[in-house]
């Protein structure tokens, strides 16, 4: 695209759109709790103990499976603390002065429970992959192609699956795969002015599939880097090589605290989350789709949204998701369903979806 016809594109309004897990269920993705099923019967240790002490203590629909990589995470910190009392300059706290006081988890060794974790993570990126590889983008791609005709986008995904990329050609930060190994590296100097421009902007604030580390022999200037691959890549070498340290960002980022990574891992994560707020602050359209309300870090900015746009601001919310308020919104139109009713079909429907956020 010549710089001419994106400045003639960018002329049109901009719309922020937020999709959550319930926005790709039609296409096959999993849902929150059916990823929470397969790590639920995961019988490896220290993951089936760490799943069954979770389900004693807050019965079985009080946690999902990122509370799981969340407890992994937190005894891999007390592991290395209870090993080296002195080593807290290297995770952070200082909760190493008390570690010899406190008991043993599951007679933990070694870093067994960061090794748990990155393999769980792998398991739920293959399961992922597994649900999605021969899905179908089509009816994404429909209704994006409308809101396309209409705004420029910038489309914030929390899901870690490929199906948005397949909707549509996007800007995502990322340079084209080169051989011989086809993967993009991010551009940091460039994404900041482009992510604001570009008429189709897609940040996948969570990670994706297509994420993974660059292969050992790359330069060592990009050590640690995610990169993008022009393919989901399954398997566990997907998510290892990360930098050194206790449990660190990998391609995906989950658990609980996920904002942490916003802010310490620059590359994409920092970017995408300071996009994601620039977005909030300068764009008064908002659709929000799919999504339950479980991440604060994205919870405490759509809330603030209508104080810095107040009676300009437009909301669309198509699903479920009480904890979502829209009563301070001077127009919210609000689309329910189970299943997020996402993408909508009903060309009425559409119609009104665009005229509402036309309005502002």
């Amino acid at each position: 695209m010549t710089g001419q016809a994106m400045a003639q594109q960018t002329q049109r309004p901009r719309l922020l759109v937020i999709l959550g897990a319930g926005s790709t269920i039609h296409a096959g993705a999993p849902s929150t709790q059916e990823i929470t099923d397969l790590v639920s019967k995961i019988q490896m240790e220290p993951i089936r103990t760490v799943v069954g002490y979770l389900r004693d203590q807050r019965s079985e629909a009080g946690f999902n499976f990122e509370t799981v990589l969340a407890s992994l995470e937190e005894l891999d910190e007390f592991s290395l603390r209870k090993r080296v009392p002195n080593a807290w300059q290297r995770i952070g706290g200082h909760l190493s002065a008390f570690a010899e006081l406190l008991p043993d988890f599951a007679n933990s060794a070694g870093n067994k429970f960061l090794v748990a974790r990155t393999q769980l993570v792998g398991r739920v990126r293959d399961f992922v992959i597994k649900r999605t590889v021969n899905a179908s983008s089509a009816m994404l791609k429909k209704f994006l192609d409308q809101l396309r005709k209409q705004f420029d986008l910038t489309l914030v995904t929390l899901n870690y699956d490929d199906l948005i990329d397949r909707a549509g050609e996007w800007y995502d930060g990322f340079n084209p795969p080169s051989p011989p190994e086809h993967f993009g590296t991010f551009d940091f100097s460039g994404f900041p002015y482009k992510s604001a421009n570009y008429p189709a902007v897609l940040l996948h604030l969570h990670g994706s599939v297509r994420f993974g580390f660059p292969p050992v022999r790359h330069p060592a200037i990009q050590a640690g880097e995610i990169v993008r691959r022009t393919a989901p890549l399954p398997g566990l070498g997907a998510t290892l090589h990360p930098p050194e340290g206790i449990a660190q960002p990998s391609p995906i980022v989950a658990g609980e605290g996920k904002d942490r990574w916003m802010t310490r891992a620059c590359i994409p994560f920092g970017y995408y989350y300071n996009a994601f707020v620039r977005t909030l602050h300068t764009c008064p359209r908002l659709l929000i789709a799919g999504y339950g309300a479980g991440d604060l870090h994205v919870n405490s900015w759509v809330e603030d949204h209508h104080k810095v746009h107040g009676f300009n601001k437009r909301m669309v919310l198509i699903n479920n998701a009480p904890d979502l308020q829209t009563q301070h919104v001077p127009r919210a139109l609000v689309f329910g369903g189970a299943d997020g009713n996402f993408p909508p079909q009903n060309a009425e429907q559409i119609r009104e979806i665009i005229a509402g956020l036309k309005s502002a």
